[in-house]
C-alpha cells in the first residue's frame, strides 16, 4: 500500500505587548512593516524519502503575502533548500530590518518540509527547533506569525514497519513568551499521494493560501482574519483527508488569544484582478485551467465573495449529488470578473471527472437554450395538411390553412441566438425566450414575440402575437419531460376576414438521448381554436378542439424534433412527424418534415 505518511504541525502567532486592540487597527491599511521568511525544503533528512510540494507550497505561500497581505516584495525572504547557515543569515537579517523600522511591525515565518520532532531539515540538514525559536523570540516585531508545515515520517514511502515519533508538542513549538498565541498542529497524517498532486501541495497550505486569497471570508468585508484562514484551512484538511486519503487523518487544532482580538492578514477588497462570486448553496470549486489545479472554494451557504486571481481562465464548478455545473471564467488584467451560481450549467457527474474523463456535454441542438454568442440555424421542408399551432410556432414556417384540403408543401425553420447563456433571440423577429433553472434538473422557459410576419394574398399585412412557456424536468441527465402551454393572435392590416384569430395549446412529452447520438421526443396535447364570434357564420360552433400527437412541442421558437440525429456537438440531421384528430368533424391531418439544426 502506498502511502504518504505525513504529519502537518501548523502554529502560528506571538502577539507582543503593543498588539492593536482591534482588527481594524492591525488592518493591511495601517502602516504596518511586514516581513516574512519562507523556507520549502524537498530534500530528505536521513533515512527518509524526499517531498514533492515543500516547494509549491512555499512558493504559494510568498505570493499570496505579497498579492493580497500587504508584504512588499523586497521583503518576503524565499528560501529553497538553504543550509542551515543560509537560514540563520536570513532570520539575522529579518531581524536587523524591523529593528531599524520605526512604528509597528509584523514578522511571519512559514516553514515546508521533513521534521522529527526535534528538528527540522532544510537541505537535508538539522537545524534544532530550540534553535530556531530561540533565533525569532530574540525579533523585536509587535506581532510574530509562526506556520510549519512539517512532515515528521516521510512522503510516499514503501518502507515497511516504518515507526513515527511523537508529535511535537506544544511546549516545543517556538513557545516564546507572549500574550497571545494561536496554534494548529496535527499529530499524525496519511495522504492520498494523487490527490496531494491535484491540489500542487499540501492540503493545509493549499487551504490556508486559498482562505487568504479570499475564500475564507465569512463576513464579506474584505479582510481575511488568522482566525478564518485558520478555521477554513481545518475544516477542508479534515475533510480531504477522510475522503480521500487510505487511512483517515486526526488532526487536532487549537487557538488561543488571551485577552485580544484577531489579526487581519490579507485584504482583497482594493485587489483589481479577481474573481466576485454571489451565490445561493454552494461552495463553488474555483480550477485554473491551464494546470489543472484547483484554486480557491467558496464556503457554503448564500455569500458574495472575492476571490484574488492571477488573470487567465478558470473553471467555475460546483458539485450536487454526485452531478457537476460548470462554467468556463475569464479573468482580466486589472479588472474583476463575476460570476453567479444560476450561471452554471450541467457538465456531467463527479465520478467522471475524478476519472479524468471530460463529462459529454448534452449537444447543443438538444439544450433548452443557445448558449452565448451562438447562432443556430434550424430548417425542415416536407409535406403537411396540418394547421400552424402556437405549441410548435417557429419565426418563419409555412404551413397550410385550416379549410385547405390538399397544400403538401410545407417548411419550418429558425434562426436563434444566444444574447446569453439563457436569453435567446430569434432573429430577426422581436421574439425572445429566457431559461431559468438549472439544466439537466428543472427549466422554466417563457417565450414572447411577434412571429409570422408577411403579406396576405390580398398584399395586407399579417402577424402573430404569441406567448408561451414550457418546464422542462431531468429524471436522469438524458431523460426529460416537457410540458409546454401557449397562445396565439393573428391580426391583419386589413378587414379582419380570419375565421380562427385565437389559438390556445397544451401538451406534455418525454424525450430521450440515447448514447449522445440520437434524441427521440415525443408528446401529446390539444389545441383550442377559438372563432371570430362577429365574422363566424356558424355562431353554434365558436370552438374548434384537437387531439395532437408526435413532434408538436418547441422550446422558445425553436421547434422540437421526432428524431434527432447528433451527427457532431453542433449539428444534427432533424425528422419531424406529428399528427392532429379533429374533435368537430374527426378529420385526421398529418406533417412529415426532414432538414437539419447547425451552430456556428
Amino acid at each position: 500500500m502506498n502511502l504518504r505518511l505525513t504529519c502537518l504541525v501548523f502554529l502560528a502567532v506571538f502577539w507582543g505587548s503593543l498588539l492593536p486592540s482591534s482588527p481594524a487597527e492591525c488592518a493591511p491599511t495601517s502602516p504596518v512593516r511586514r516581513v516574512a521568511v519562507v523556507i520549502g525544503a524537498n530534500d530528505p533528512a536521513p533515512g527518509r524519502n524526499p517531498l514533492r510540494f515543500a516547494h509549491g507550497d512555499a512558493r504559494r505561500i510568498a505570493d499570496v503575502l505579497v498579492r493580497v497581505g500587504h508584504f512588499k516584495q523586497n521583503d518576503v525572504h524565499l528560501l529553497l533548500e538553504p543550509t542551515g547557515s543560509e537560514l540563520r543569515a536570513t532570520l539575522e537579517k529579518a531581524a536587523q530590518l524591523i529593528h531599524n523600522t520605526g512604528g509597528e511591525t509584523l514578522f511571519l515565518f512559514y516553514y515546508s518540509g521533513h521534521s522529527d520532532g526535534q528538528a527540522v531539515y532544510p537541505h537535508g540538514e538539522a537545524v534544532s527547533i530550540a534553535d530556531l525559536r530561540e533565533r525569532i523570540g530574540r525579533i523585536a516585531a509587535n506581532i510574530k506569525v509562526g506556520l510549519l508545515d512539517a512532515c515528521r515520517g516521510g512522503s510516499w514511502t514503501q518502507a515497511k514497519g516504518f515507526t513515527v515519533g511523537p508529535a511535537l508538542s506544544q511546549l516545543d513549538l517556538l513557545n516564546v513568551a507572549t500574550e497571545g498565541t494561536a496554534l494548529v498542529s496535527s499529530s499524525t497524517g496519511f495522504e492520498n499521494a494523487h490527490e496531494a498532486a491535484m491540489v500542487g501541495g499540501s492540503f493545509f497550505t493549499h487551504y490556508f493560501a486559498a482562505g487568504l486569497l479570499g475564500a475564507a471570508d465569512r463576513t464579506g468585508d474584505g479582510n481575511i482574519t488568522l482566525q478564518e484562514a485558520f478555521d477554513y484551512a481545518k475544516e477542508r484538511t479534515v475533510r480531504d483527508s477522510a475522503r480521500l486519503a487510505p487511512t483517515m487523518q486526526h488532526p487536532s487544532f487549537d487557538l488561543k488569544l488571551r485577552g485580544r482580538q484577531d489579526i487581519v492578514l490579507a485584504q482583497v477588497a482594493a485587489i483589481t484582478s479577481a474573481l466576485e462570486i454571489t451565490q445561493k448553496v454552494g461552495p463553488i470549486e474555483i480550477i485554473h485551467l491551464g494546470s489543472g489545479t484547483l484554486v480557491a472554494e467558496t464556503l457554503s451557504g448564500p455569500r458574495t465573495m472575492r476571490i484574488a486571481l492571477t488573470p487567465g481562465r478558470y473553471l467555475a464548478r460546483r458539485i450536487d449529488n454526485g452531478r457537476i455545473y460548470a462554467k468556463e471564467i475569464e479573468v482580466p488584467t486589472n479588472a474583476q470578473a463575476t460570476l453567479g451560481e444560476e450561471q452554471l450549467d450541467s457538465a456531467g457527474a463527479e465520478q467522471v471527472a475524478l476519472k479524468g474523463g471530460d463529462p459529454t456535454p448534452l449537444p447543443i441542438s438538444a439544450r433548452s437554450s443557445i448558449p452565448r454568442r451562438i447562432l443556430e440555424v434550424r430548417f425542415a421542408t416536407g409535406v403537411s395538411t396540418m394547421p400552424d399551432s402556437p405549441l410548435n410556432r417557429s419565426v418563419f414556417d409555412v404551413f397550410p390553412d385550416k379549410d385547405q384540403e390538399a397544400a403538401p408543401f410545407a417548411y419550418d425553420g429558425s434562426f436563434s441566438y444566444g444574447i446569453t447563456d439563457r436569453l435567446t433571440w430569434y432573429i430577426p423577429m422581436a421574439a425572445f425566450s429566457y431559461r431559468f433553472g438549472t439544466p439537466e434538473r428543472f427549466e422554466v422557459i417563457p417565450r414572447l414575440g411577434l412571429t409570422n410576419l408577411g403579406f396576405d394574398e390580398n398584399k395586407e399585412f399579417t402577424a402573430t402575437i404569441d406567448s408561451g412557456v414550457a418546464l422542462r424536468v431531468w429524471s436522469t441527465p438524458r431523460h426529460t419531460f416537457l410540458a409546454n402551454i401557449a397562445a396565439g393572435h393573428s391580426f391583419s392590416s386589413g378587414s379582419p376576414e380570419r375565421r380562427w384569430p385565437w389559438d390556445f395549446s397544451a401538451a406534455i412529452g418525454f424525450g430521450s438521448t440515447l448514447r449522445d447520438i440520437v434524441t427521440l421526443q415525443f408528446g401529446a396535447g390539444v389545441d383550442i381554436r377559438v372563432k371570430d364570434a362577429a365574422n363566424s357564420a356558424d355562431q353554434e360552433s365558436l370552438l374548434e378542439t384537437a387531439l395532437t400527437f408526435g413532434s408538436i412541442q418547441s422550446i422558445g421558437y425553436r421547434a422540437i424534433p421526432f428524431v434527432q440525429v447528433h451527427v457532431t456537438e453542433k449539428g444534427s440531421l432533424d425528422f419531424y412527424a406529428s399528427g392532429s384528430l379533429n374533435f368537430a368533424n374527426f378529420s385526421v391531418q398529418h406533417r412529415y418534415l426532414v432538414g437539419f439544426s447547425q451552430v456556428f
